[in-house]
């Protein structure tokens, strides 16, 4: 019996002398501010994650507003779930924007200079690279206000999901920017008032409240000409926001969008639209003079509801008009995010 234990004793040691640090072998990592869980920073516990990993590694976030980091998921660090403990009380954020001057561009320089590489190539609070993100119970904020580019998140990875979020902001408040990556987005907050929902990659957006400040735009899309869908917002609710960071935009109206560059592609289906909606939708064409007579620009609407859905007076624009049933079909979750190899996030 003694012979027994001795070996067992010695492969259990021997084990743990051979493993680097342990959070790279757990499924699940614990952050907590408290000292409670593994790490107290996210960002550590991101770095401890094994590169190029199938099997998902967990970081559970406790409670807390963690507001001292501008986190970076790497392209190398894959299948990463980040779960909050609770949806309104889980908060990352920061407080960087872009500015003229600062550092680089980057406002307040005495904290863009804590930064480097690929972690302050843009504002975000969050920078997501790693394929297969999956995101819930969450709020991602950036606090700077209405003072220019101030991202929430920065997309460039493929088959993200988020659950339960909440993404707040003022301007750019969400980017999809890597054209033919596809984000799901479901029973999200998205809030903001310029461009802030932006970018040419594909973002489906089921049954989520899209809240904007008043004065500004949904979105600014960049979808590429090849590519049949960018953003799909389904069976969502358009809400406005009185508490605006400036007052004047609380008396001013709300546009669907506006095109960035490409061939912008945009679908409301199903979705509930207040009377703050502007009733052009599309009221300019922002220097893309091609906007308003290109049949490659889709910018679609199928059976809205609410004050803000009635298309007599949107914009003349070729591109611009009403799915018939036939289409409708085609903008179904599974159909619009499915690519090439068959992604469900549903799944």
């Amino acid at each position: 019996m003694k012979i027994i234990y001795k070996i067992i004793l010695y492969l259990l040691i021997s084990t743990t002398l051979i493993m680097p640090a342990k959070a790279q072998f757990l499924n699940k990592i614990v952050v907590a501010l408290d000292g409670s869980g593994d790490y107290t920073k996210i960002q550590n516990a991101v770095d401890a994650v094994s590169p190029g990993l199938k099997k998902r590694t967990i970081i559970y976030i406790k409670n807390g507003l963690y507001n001292t980091e501008k986190i970076l998921v790497p392209d190398n660090k894959t299948n990463i779930t980040f779960q909050g403990e609770s949806r309104d009380k889980t908060i990352i954020s920061y407080h960087i924007y872009d500015c003229k001057g600062g550092l680089n561009n980057k406002c307040p320089a005495e904290d863009a200079a804590k930064w480097s590489g690929q972690a302050i190539r843009t504002s975000a609070s969050v920078t997501i690279q790693g394929d297969g993100f999956h995101a819930e119970d969450i709020t991602f904020q950036n606090t700077a206000g209405a003072v220019g580019q101030a991202l929430a998140i920065y997309v460039t990875s493929d088959k993200n999901t988020f659950v339960n979020c909440n993404f707040l902001g003022y301007q750019d408040t969400v980017f999809l920017a890597k054209d033919k990556t596809r984000s799901y987005f479901k029973n999200c907050l998205i809030q903001g008032r310029t461009d802030y929902i932006y970018g040419g990659g594909i973002g489906y957006f089921d049954s989520c409240e899209i809240r904007s400040f008043g004065g500004g735009w949904i979105t600014a899309p960049s979808t590429p000409k090849e590519q049949a869908y960018g953003f799909v917002f389904y069976k969502c609710k358009l809400t406005f926001s009185e508490k605006s960071p400036r007052e004047k935009d609380d008396t001013q109206l709300v546009s669907l969008g506006r095109p960035w560059h490409n061939f912008p592609k945009v679908a409301w289906i199903k979705c509930n639209m207040g009377k703050e909606i502007h009733p052009v939708g599309w009221p300019t064409v922002w220097n893309m003079e091609y906007a308003s007579t290109s049949k490659d620009l889709n910018l679609y609407e199928y059976k809205n509801t609410g004050s803000g859905a009635d298309m007599s007076k949107r914009a003349n624009w070729l591109g611009l008009r009403e799915l018939t049933s036939e289409e409708a079909v085609f903008y179904s979750a599974e159909n619009v995010l499915k690519g090439e190899d068959n992604w469900q996030p549903l799944k």
